[in-house]
């Protein structure tokens, strides 16, 4: 086997509307995050499913993170509040399932909340393997 150690991905679902403008206003500063982000833009938030987060972290990924508008900005209404509710119900499946509760994070994001989008990846990407 060999010693080269496996970068950790993380992936990101983020609602096409604030969610993502967020990542493209860290852009448009001239911020970076890790190469290892791959986003995953989505017409609503809302439309996730725990299917969809247990299966990122079943084909590999370190970490998920779900990207919504801010709780009164939902282009879809209740999207985002939907979101929230898979990721508590997909947070508890994956404690049952061994995983830390910090790969998994979720966030209502807006254009300039880049900062904090940034602290949470740092620390999914410090949250290690499987417990």
């Amino acid at each position: 086997m060999s010693d080269q150690k496996l970068e950790k991905k993380v992936i990101v679902f983020c609602c096409n509307w604030q969610g993502f403008r967020t990542l493209e206003r860290i852009g448009a500063d001239r911020r970076t995050y890790s190469s290892m982000v791959y986003p995953l833009r989505l017409a609503c938030l809302g439309r996730i499913t725990p299917g969809i987060i247990l299966k990122t972290f079943e084909k590999g990924a370190a970490g998920v993170y779900l990207a919504g508008c801010p709780e009164s900005e939902c282009r879809h209404q209740t999207g985002n509040q939907a979101a929230y509710q898979v990721f508590q119900e997909s947070r508890a499946l994956l404690k049952l399932l061994g995983y830390r509760e910090e790969q998994l994070q979720f966030a209502f994001l807006g254009p300039d909340d880049g900062e904090r989008f940034l602290l949470d990846l740092e620390i999914i990407l410090t949250a290690g393997e499987p417990a």
